[in-house]
């Protein structure tokens, strides 16, 4: 559904940190084009999914279009990182031995 993948773009540009009329400059389409697809007054082009897809290789393309997949970003992953902290670290021997280290 057309309505359930503008969601998702909507999401992704969020995520990014984008403006619409920054992410319309990025990928080299007219800010109104942005501006109607995230409206829902446009559907987006092939054209338009291919100049997404070569400015921003990481986005899974799959993802944006089906909801199939999963999309990571880097916003994402950096709040992932900060809310894990090492707490131990266990070292196994073959000799079936290990010892562990805490924080």
């Amino acid at each position: 559904n057309f309505y359930i993948m503008r969601s998702r773009l909507k999401k992704w540009i969020k995520s990014e940190g984008l403006k619409p009329s920054e992410f319309a400059d990025n990928i080299g389409v007219n800010r109104a084009t942005i501006s109607h697809i995230l409206s829902g007054r446009n559907k987006p082009s092939v054209d338009f999914l291919d100049r997404l897809l070569q400015a921003y290789p990481s986005l899974n393309a799959n993802w944006l279009i089906t909801g199939v997949g999963y999309t990571t970003t880097i916003t994402e992953d950096k709040q992932r990182q900060d809310s894990k902290k090492l707490s131990r670290v266990v070292v196994f021997y073959n000799d079936q031995s290990f010892e562990e280290v805490k924080k």
